[in-house]
């Protein structure tokens, strides 16, 4: 397969992000000395300003990282959590038979901030100032919307309150590509942020004006529920796969369903890579997964059985009702947004960062004179009665948020992760395949085209698997002839949502290299030295 760009390589450190923006500053921070987790979070607060459809300090986190000196991993998630009116009752009485898209009930606490924090004291080399300020000086000074943010921002303005509008829809219209954006406000923020430390978003006066707002506007957050807000250091989750150890979080992310779909594979003759095969026992491994995915809750609330999940007895059950030769069915899922960051540096330390707003540009909303855009994360929680995953004060949606990072002879192999929302589990189980079992290079891996559920359509039930047209037309002959309907989409696009935009640095511990490879479906950029 032709490669859309080179493999970025180097001995010393690699980083990967979805804006070449995003990954000079962080690649300026490696030069500089500094290691992957600071290169990785200098990344993520550009990309907050540059690509605001997707992410920013409106929104949450998670990460996992391997620390050289400890010879180990460990997982931060920084996800938001419900407010203290967060109850089904408190939605029903707001005129919502369920949690809306947009809006302030959608909204749950920002943990990015604090998340960055956290982890930049237990692991990080670098103060938050420091890491922001190349962020702030764009945010000031503007930059150059690229193509999707322009498209994004005509389509969301009609979701977008006042706030939202005066600071995205200068002169009342949106941006052109290639249009000079300037973010003051958001500039700012952060710059409060780094002058009087991150829980100026939680108990200063940031907190105090997010907090107010949502009150005012009908939000089930008030200011001393971010107050309250505390990431937290959870144990990976893992499953072995061929000669590898994929580490990921776990609930309330839903990453264990790659995991569990890596498990039902373990051992599986997969066929020839992008094969018509390979994509079947795919599909069908991550139908089986999904038959789970209601059981993932925030586990401080309700039991997630999490071992019995990604156990191997389990995981053989699921792998023995595979049908080898026709479609079982296929899951579905909705499409969001999203950014990953993946970097390595010189101590031998990688990253694997994952931040977002969840669907463009949130909840639609901006808090006034901050430029802050809020999340939609609570669009995730139910508010049925037994749902493991109804809404409650201070709980914690199902996350779709699904980083991995994979170890070979307990040493660091890939940083992987894609946006996507509900669909990166489908595109990190072909990452996994691409770069595990079919020993793909990053940038082959990221390249390579792939497929997507599609949402079933009224009539006769048929699996329907959305692939990209680079696919050879006998390889969707075969699925078709296995009972798959196969709906064509443009290759290399993100919209019609084909996937998902991936990043990957890759450990080559033999060698002493770092490779990395950036998505072409983005405007991203890997970079290696």
């Amino acid at each position: 397969m032709t490669l859309t760009r080179g493999t970025a390589m180097g001995p010393r450190a690699a980083i990967a992000t979805p804006h070449f923006l995003a990954t000079s500053v962080g690649f300026r921070v490696l030069q500089d000395g500094g290691n992957a987790l600071d290169a990785a979070i200098a990344a993520n607060a550009m990309l907050g300003v540059v690509r605001p459809d997707q992410c920013g300090i409106g929104g949450d986190l998670f990460l996992l990282m391997w620390v050289a000196p400890e010879e180990r991993v460990v997982a931060l998630n920084a996800s938001g959590r419900a407010g203290s009116r967060g109850t089904p009752e408190f939605v029903r009485a707001s005129g919502h038979t369920d949690l809306p898209d947009k809006g302030p009930l959608s909204v749950v606490v920002p943990g990015c901030v604090a998340g960055w924090a956290e982890a930049l004291a237990a692991h990080g080399t670098r103060p938050l100032g420091e890491l922001l300020q190349p962020a702030i000086d764009i945010a000031e000074d503007g930059f150059a919307v690229v193509p999707l943010v322009a498209t994004r921002t005509l389509r969301e303005a009609a979701n977008f309150n006042e706030a939202a509008r005066e600071v995205f829809l200068p002169g009342g219209s949106s941006p052109r590509a290639g249009q000079v954006l300037r973010l003051p406000e958001y500039a700012e923020s952060l710059r409060t942020i780094s002058q009087e430390g991150p829980r100026s978003l939680y108990e200063g006066a940031l907190a105090q004006s997010v907090g107010t707002f949502l009150e005012d506007v009908g939000g089930h957050l008030r200011a001393a529920d971010l107050a309250e807000f505390q990431p937290e250091w959870v144990e990976p989750a893992r499953v072995p796969f061929g000669e590898f150890n994929v580490h990921v979080v776990p609930p309330n992310s839903q990453a264990i369903l790659h995991l569990m779909a890596l498990g039902i594979l373990e051992g599986v003759d997969l066929g020839a890579p992008l094969s018509a095969r390979a994509i079947h026992l795919q599909i069908e491994a991550m139908r089986l997964a999904y038959e789970d995915r209601w059981r993932i809750a925030d586990p401080a609330f309700v039991d997630v059985p999490l071992v019995e999940l990604l156990s191997p007895e389990y995981l053989a059950r699921k792998r023995e009702r595979i049908s080898f030769d026709r479609a079982g069915g296929a899951p579905t899922a909705a499409g969001g947004d999203t950014v990953f960051i993946a970097a390595a540096d010189r101590e031998g330390n990688a990253v694997s960062l994952i931040q977002s707003l969840r669907k463009q540009f949130g909840s639609g909303l901006v808090v006034p004179g901050t430029g802050i855009v809020l999340n939609d994360r609570a669009r995730d929680f139910g508010i049925e009665a037994g749902d493991p995953n109804q809404i409650a004060p201070g709980k914690r949606p199902r996350h779709t948020l699904s980083p991995a990072l994979a170890l070979r002879g307990g040493r660091p192999a890939v940083a992987y992760g894609t946006a996507g929302g509900d669909v990166q589990t489908f595109t990190m189980l072909q990452l996994s395949c691409n770069l595990l079992a079919f020993g793909m290079g990053p940038q082959e891996a990221v390249d390579a085209p792939r497929w997507t559920a599609i949402p079933p359509e009224p009539g006769p039930a048929r699996a329907r698997v959305g692939l990209e047209g680079r696919f050879p037309a006998g390889v969707i002959q075969e699925l078709e002839s296995m009972g798959y309907h196969v709906t064509l989409l443009p290759a290399f696009e993100v919209e019609p949502n084909v996937g998902s935009v991936a990043n990957i640095v890759q450990i080559d511990n033999d060698r002493g290299v770092y490779l990395a490879g950036a998505d072409p479906r983005a405007d991203g950029v890997a970079l290696a030295y």
